[in-house]
């Protein structure tokens, strides 16, 4: 019985000195981890908790160096590139507009602009006397109708829609949306399609900073407030705007969205009528009346747009 009772306790020494020895082992591995992912961390700087301070305040840094300018946070809803619907509502002052005192839109009517010309035949035509947009959309309008009855040999284009204070489409709203009619002297008018000769409005519509309001493809985009003369209302949001639309395929809404991409550091550069644009976003801050934003130079010039959303894009000039 002695020799047996002998026999058990060497074995739980073994048994305990093994779990001593498994022990030493675990902490060894784990400070060996800990340390080798210490090291790791040190020369991987996109991982380690001090270069992500470090990295905060380059990007500072890097700010510090573009001068700096404040823009009131409520023009969020004023400029060219607003987006306009029953989600986003157009909200300028329409009482305003209508004294011209509006700093949103400086109203002018399209026969105004007909009465400078002294030719005896217009190269086109307004509906009434009193349909007309924001004076900068309205001249740039002119001009893309005109050099289409130069090319063409047309006059029978009439602008039927443009701004309208209480719109069943709040697109045209902003005074930068209208809609074209085709008015022949022979046969029934007919709103524009790009079929034959009009086609070149269609394809050069950018080149004046128009661009199709309500593209084809692009519905999921749209709400039951579009108009239905879809491939005859355009509107105007600025060259640059209209030429990387044009080019990538974009409406107005998918731009708003991709612009959001580009900051002051990495900004969207953009070729128009031979010169250069660039142009990025900036988020308002809500929580003040003013944003402030930067500039490439202190001597850059640009342009601002609210989004009439959460954000500015400024766009600068070559």
């Amino acid at each position: 019985m002695a020799d047996k009772k002998k026999s058990y306790t060497v074995r739980y020494d073994r048994i305990f000195g093994a779990l001593g020895l498994f022990l030493c082992f675990v902490l060894l591995v784990s400070g060996m981890t800990s340390c080798m992912k210490r090291i790791k961390e040190n020369k991987n700087p996109e991982t380690s908790g001090l270069s992500s301070d470090v990295s905060t305040e380059q990007t500072e840094q890097q700010l510090k160096n573009y001068p700096s300018v404040s823009i009131e946070t409520e023009k969020i809803h004023s400029g060219i590139l607003i987006l306009v619907n029953q989600a986003f509502p157009c909200l300028f002052d329409k009482t305003a507009v209508e004294n011209g005192t509006s700093s949103d839109i400086s109203f002018v009517t399209i026969k105004s602009i007909l009465d400078t010309k002294t030719s005896a035949v217009k190269p086109y035509t307004a509906s009434d006397w009193e349909v007309g947009l924001d004076r900068v959309a309205a001249l740039a309008m002119d001009d893309w109708f005109e050099d289409f009855y130069e090319q063409s040999g047309h006059n029978d284009l009439r602008m039927i829609g443009g701004y309208k204070p209480e719109a069943t489409d709040p697109d045209f709203e902003t005074g930068r949306t209208l809609t074209v009619g085709i008015f022949p002297e022979t046969g029934s008018s007919y709103a524009y399609k790009p079929e034959g000769d009009y086609t070149w409005l269609a394809e050069h519509a950018a080149d004046y900073g128009f661009v199709l309001r309500y593209p084809e493809g692009k519905e999921n985009y749209f709400d039951e407030t579009v108009t239905e003369r879809r491939t005859a209302t355009f509107r105007y949001v600025g060259l640059p705007a209209a030429a990387y639309m044009r080019e990538n395929g974009l409406c107005l809404e998918e731009f708003l969205q991709e612009i959001k991409a580009y900051r002051i550091d990495n900004m969207l550069n953009i070729t128009a009528g031979g010169k250069t644009y660039s142009m990025y976003y900036t988020q308002a801050n809500t929580a003040d009346t003013v944003t402030n934003f930067y500039l490439p130079s202190d001597d850059a010039s640009y342009d601002v747009s609210g989004n009439n959303m959460d954000g500015f894009i400024i766009t600068i000039y070559e």
